[in-house]
């Protein structure tokens, strides 16, 4: 994974850590986000910023599609797994 040249600071001035988005809307595409954005035990600054741009409108479907097929396969093999194949 390609790194950044600069690696922005969060509103609480840490490093912001760099993360890869899953969700249908942003499959594969990464941000910046504080390292206590999703911790419930800490008050988080809320820094979030895309690093990659958005991607198109083909691009989304052709990489949704593959992950379909790739969690399809992972189910497969894990019902193979549990019959002992």
């Amino acid at each position: 994974m390609e790194m950044p040249e600069v690696i922005p600071i969060c509103y609480c001035g840490n490093p912001a850590k760099l993360n890869m988005s899953w969700s249908n809307d942003n499959p594969g595409r990464r941000f910046f986000e504080c390292k206590k954005f999703s911790n419930g035990f800490q008050k988080p600054c809320r820094f979030f910023s895309w690093f990659d741009p958005p991607l198109t409108p083909h691009a989304r479907v052709v990489l949704l599609g593959l992950l379909k097929k790739v969690k399809t396969l992972e189910d497969a093999r894990k019902r193979e797994e549990k019959l002992g194949f």
